[in-house]
């Protein structure tokens, strides 16, 4: 695998939708759907990596476990630490133990899909979907029977499909909340994700061009929180389900085209590489923030601490820690460069 700027760019839009969803900007109100693209990319580039090791003699999964961890969780670690240290000043009525346990265990997305929300985390709340993708984490195991079947992406379709109508069924029986939080209603983006890595699929400019108007769309449609509660069945059905799409022929036309003019810019993609820490970041800082600045200025202040501190930990623990895993664990094939 190669790495592809582009996917970095695409990244960075998606980081930027959800800061303006939730600091409330006009035009934003479905910006909660760049987490669905960020679940199609990692469906993609995790699947990618394993189906190369895969390719190259088998998938060395306590490896693949290890490494996940050691690139995710410092600057995860960091941010809980910074949380519990300042919780009791800034947020005392916060469950502040409880919420970082959950957190750091990634056990978020069912702990706000079932708890009653006084005993569910906020502050830290947004760490749900980051339990989503590292409960995918069971992917490595379950590749290998996938890969060998007949037809791989017949059946990765089919496991879309019965995932959407659970969601869309889940939907209509409990409420909203319970299926836009959960694991088992949430991976339908990943498994698009993953079909990308396998299908090899060709999509042409025009069909990139109509993700792309699509998804802006779906991101400026005023959705959750500000519409009545029955609109809300609708964001977690048919618009998850829009930006989903959008985003699998969006990464679809990426995977061929690492060098899309925009996508592949230099600001883009170092906006991508923060995206991890800025997501990490935001949500604590716009908690705090909300009821004191208005508008546009929360937006700015928000996403200016939120950049700061994921280029602090960029630069100062997570490049560091990768040179020393590089220099001391070499990886193991030529194969796995650029998507550890």
């Amino acid at each position: 695998m190669h790495y592809n700027p582009a996917l970095d760019g695409i990244r960075a839009l998606s980081i930027l939708a959800v800061v303006c969803f939730h600091c409330l900007v006009p035009w934003a109100g479905g910006g909660f759907l760049g987490v669905d693209v960020f679940f199609v990319v990692s469906g993609y580039l995790i699947t990618s990596l394993l189906a190369s090791e895969h390719a190259h003699g088998g998938i060395a999964v306590g490896r693949f476990y290890i490494r996940r961890a050691v690139r995710l969780y410092p600057t995860l670690l960091l941010m809980l630490a910074a949380y519990v240290g300042l919780a009791p000043v800034l947020w005392p009525a916060d469950d502040r133990w409880l919420n970082s346990a959950l957190a750091a265990l990634y056990l978020t997305d069912y702990s706000l899909a079932f708890w009653k929300l006084p005993r569910s985390p906020s502050t830290v709340g947004h760490t749900w979907s980051l339990a989503v993708e590292e409960q995918f984490l069971l992917w490595p195991l379950v590749l290998p029977f996938i890969l060998r079947a007949r037809r791989p992406v017949a059946w990765l379709v089919a496991a879309f499909l019965v995932v959407t109508a659970w969601r869309y069924g889940g939907a209509l029986r409990w409420g909203w909340a319970q299926v836009y939080f959960s694991f088992d209603t949430r991976i339908s983006g990943i498994m698009l994700g993953a079909i990308v890595a396998l299908a090899g699929l060709k999509v042409s400019r025009h069909a990139a061009k109509i993700a792309c108007l699509c998804l802006a769309m779906a991101i400026a449609v005023p959705t959750l929180p500000s519409l009545p509660a029955p609109r809300h069945i609708e964001a977690v059905t048919l618009m998850i389900t829009l930006g989903e799409l959008s985003a699998f022929l969006l990464v679809a036309y990426v995977a061929q085209h690492g060098n899309a003019r925009i996508l592949a810019s230099r600001p883009l993609v170092y906006v991508g590489r923060l995206s991890y820490g800025i997501y990490l970041w935001h949500f604590p800082v716009y908690v705090l923030l909300r009821a004191t600045l208005p508008g546009w200025l929360l937006l700015i202040v928000t996403l200016g601490v939120a950049c700061t501190l994921a280029a602090l930990c960029l630069h100062l623990v997570d490049m560091p820690i990768r040179r020393f895993r590089n220099a001391t664990w070499p990886t193991r094939r030529p194969a796995t460069q650029g998507l550890s």
